[in-house]
This record gives structure tokens, sequence and C-alpha cells, in this order.
């Protein structure tokens, strides 16, 4: 079995791009073709770094929510992909890893209650969906679980809420990219500078075709390369890659997740604005946090 490394240390765009001579992509593509390790370069585990800004604006009822959270969530994804589809997962799903939401801050009810010992998984949820509620791009929270099918064009995502896991079924998005003949260096590949505007949302992202997969972070893709750095919305969200492995992969190991409540994307947002409207409302009679960090008034 063929397996290929690469580890590099995650930095903030664009210093994590070492810039590199201009080259056209029918360059690029052609060292791809002509570089040895191309059919294992087809399958593999990517470990990328994700990081999200909480910068939203909350009625004054729930100031004190806002003063106890991150100014930004940091985590680590872990892509499996295949020339047929991928999956990302968290990396304290992978076997061996333990959960990060034993990890805890303490929380005052908004109206200076009791401190309650909050998962920072929840508290990341909870800035995520608020980032959500005070109008920011839709798209920007992250799925827990992201299955991709690049033949049949499915996705399936799954979503965690206030203690609740939702899955959405739909179809894989089509991004119109623009390549431009921007190129750089990362973890030792070569990266060549696409964007687009989805959704509201302005997308940048760094493609090898080293990689020849069309796949990439989250639900982002269909570009002749593997994404190896997306930053959205101006460095709102990124991902950065910081491992690259080419191997083969077991058998069956990419396939959908099947837990959580099925909805649409409609439905879905819909919760989430309706629940963080219900917690806006409870402001004058704080809230209490409770089992899994589902928050009641």
């Amino acid at each position: 079995m063929f397996s290929h490394t690469h580890r590099g240390q995650s930095r903030i765009l664009p210093d994590a791009l070492v810039r590199a001579p201009r080259l056209a992509l029918a360059a690029f593509t052609l060292a791809a073709m002509t570089t040895p390790a191309t059919v294992a370069a087809q399958e593999g585990i990517i470990t990328y770094t994700h990081s999200v800004k909480l910068d939203f604006e909350l009625p004054p009822g729930l100031a004190q929510m806002k003063a106890q959270m991150p100014k930004a969530t940091t985590s680590t994804r872990v892509l499996h992909f295949t020339p047929s589809g991928s999956l990302m997962i968290p990396a304290e799903d992978l076997p061996g890893k333990g959960p990060a939401d034993n990890m805890a801050i303490s929380v005052k009810g908004l109206a200076g209650g009791v401190v309650k010992e909050v998962p920072v998984a929840f508290m990341s949820d909870m800035a995520v969906g608020l980032n959500m509620f005070a109008g920011a791009a839709p798209g920007l929270g992250a799925a827990r679980n992201v299955y991709e099918d690049y033949e049949t064009g499915t996705l399936v995502e799954t979503h965690e809420f206030l203690g609740r896991t939702f899955r959405v079924a739909e179809g894989r998005p089509s991004y119109d990219w623009q390549l431009t003949t921007e190129q750089a260096m990362h973890l030792d590949y070569p990266v060549m500078k696409a964007t687009t505007e989805h959704d509201s949302t302005v997308v940048e992202a760094w493609f090898t075709p080293l990689i020849p997969v069309p796949g990439g972070p989250a639900s982002y893709g269909g570009l002749p390369g593997m994404i190896l750095v997306l930053s959205i919305n101006d460095g709102h969200t990124q991902y950065q890659a910081t491992e690259v492995v080419l191997e083969a992969l077991e058998e069956d190991l990419i396939r959908p997740p099947d837990k959580g409540q099925e909805v649409t994307r409609e439905e879905f947002d819909r919760i989430v604005a309706d629940k963080l409207e219900e917690i806006s409302k409870t402001r004058g009679r704080g809230v209490r946090v409770i089992g899994n960090g589902e928050m009641k008034p």
C-alpha cells in the first residue's frame, strides 16, 4: 500500500501560503499527470483546522451571554476521500480519540443567577447559531458530519444544536468558480487560487491538481483538484489543511450519516431561528442550563 504524508503547521491566511512562481493551469495538470503518486493521490485523509470568528450583535438582555462566549471557535476536522466521494468528521470522532465536549466554562444566568458549568462545544453551537440569528450569511454554521457523493451529486450533513441532532440531505451545491493565475505552495503541494460567490458568501479556495479529486472541506468542491485552504467572507470562516496522508481507505469507510432527525435546510434554519428567538425573550427571566447543555427558561 502506497502512503505519502505531508505535515505542516497551521497559520492564519494568507501567511500559511508560500507564494510560487506563476504557472498556467495546464502546467499544474501536466505535473499531476506525470507524478508517480497520482493514482494514490486520489484516495486518502486530510486534516484541517477549522476556525470561525464570532462577531455578532445581541439584544441588551443577552449581552452577558456574549461576554461569556469566545471571540472565535477552532476545531479539527478530518476528511476521508476517494475519487467517488468523501466524508468529513470531527477529529474527536476518530477511533481512540476522546470527546472534547467534557471541557466546560462557567456561565451565569441572564438574570445573574447561579454559575453553571457548560460544555465548550455547547457554547460553540450557541455562538454559531447566534451568528446566524444576528444576520450572518447562511451556510457559515459548520456541520458536524458532511458526506458527499461526487458521482450522484448527493450531500448529507448532520448538525447539532442545543442537544439535538439534525440530518439534512440535499443535492450537492454547484459553485461558479473563477480560476485565477495566482499560485502558491501549501504543505509542499502546488496550489492555485479560485474564487466564487455563493448564497451571499464570498469564497476563496486554494486547490491542488496533484490530488485530482473535486472535493474539499465541508461542502466545497467542484474544482480540478482537492481544496487545501479555504476562506469565506474575508477570513470569517477558514479551513486550512495541516496534514495530508495519501493511502487506501478501509472499505465502506465513506458512507452517509444516518443519525438525527431528518429535516430540510429551510426547516433546520427555522428551528435555529425560533429557538434563539425564544431564548432572547427569556432575558428578563433568566436562563438555566440543564443536562447536556440545553437551555431552559
